[in-house]
Formats: C-alpha cells, sequence, structure tokens
C-alpha cells in the first residue's frame, strides 16, 4: 500500500497526515477533518506500530550493492590509519542479522570485515596473501571500534553500520 505525506492546516493547528493512496471512491483526509480522527487513522493505517520495522529493506546507494558508503580511516604495514579508504557497507548480509563491510585498500584490493550488532568478529584471509594466520583484535571508543587485522587497521563509526 502507498502512503503519501499530506500537510492540512486546522484551525490554528498545522497537522501531518498519513494518508492511504486507494481507489477511487475513497478521498483523502480534507482539512476539516479534526486532528484525533487524522491521528487515529494514521495509527490504523501503520497497524499501530511504527512504520520502519526491522523487515522493511534497506535502500541501496545508487549504482552500488552497499547499503551505505564512507571514507574510512586505515593504515597498513603496522602504521597508525593515517590513510584514507573507501568503505561500504551491506546491512544484514547474513542470515542472522550480520553486516558486511568491504574496504577498498589503496592497491585496489579489497578486505571484507564481518559486524554482529556494532561489533566487528572476524575479516576474511586467504593464505595466498598470508593473511590466513593473522590476528583479529578490536577495541572501541565511544561510537567506533578500531579493527587491527595483522598489520591493517581500520576505524568503523557505528552509524556505518546501524544507518544513524
Amino acid at each position: 500500500m502507498k502512503h503519501m505525506i499530506r500537510a492540512g492546516a486546522l484551525a490554528s493547528t498545522l497537522a501531518l497526515v498519513l494518508s492511504a493512496c486507494g481507489s477511487a471512491e475513497e478521498s483523502p483526509a480534507t482539512d476539516e477533518t479534526s486532528a484525533e480522527a487524522l491521528s487515529s487513522d494514521a495509527a490504523a493505517d501503520s497497524g499501530g506500530t511504527a512504520p520502519a520495522s526491522p523487515e522493511t529493506e534497506d535502500a541501496l546507494v545508487e549504482g552500488t550493492e552497499y547499503n551505505a558508503t564512507t571514507i574510512m580511516d586505515c593504515g597498513f604495514d603496522n602504521k597508525p590509519p593515517a590513510q584514507s579508504c573507501n568503505a561500504g557497507v551491506k546491512r544484514n548480509w547474513g542470515e542472522d542479522g550480520t553486516s558486511l563491510v568491504e574496504v577498498t585498500k589503496p592497491d585496489g584490493s579489497k578486505r571484507a570485515i564481518f559486524v554482529r550488532g556494532t561489533e566487528p568478529y572476524g575479516a576474511d584471509s586467504a593464505q595466498a596473501d598470508g593473511s590466513a594466520g593473522w590476528e583479529f583484535n578490536t577495541t572501541r571508543e565511544g561510537d567506533q571500534v578500531t579493527v587491527k587485522f595483522g598489520p591493517e587497521t581500520y576505524v568503523i563509526v557505528d552509524a556505518l553500520i546501524t544507518g544513524g
């Protein structure tokens, strides 16, 4: 069902109305409709719940397979994260709701970091590049977590994962 937001003036009150777009017989609420009726209609249309739900599909950044993209701090060869790397997140990537952060390193290769909630718990690795034996550690400071994976360091801000 499509929804439309319409602003209507009620005497001295400006009300924001959520009305369902229906058949030709149905007409949207008019300015003469009481604010109380409009509020209860909006609640009925949403099933009495918030309009957004965890089951709602997250939009993709145009031209990508990511729900959000950013530039994050990163570091290589055991150096501090003083470089900038492009990154994207695939929210609810795993069947269990986990997310995937994919970082493009300066050499063009990519590193995948797996996240449960806002806590990274692992990264992709391969024997070919030597990363199969690397340790994975995280430290949190406020709303960001620093991932240390072998000689690589990535700083992930919670808002990238949560969309906040």
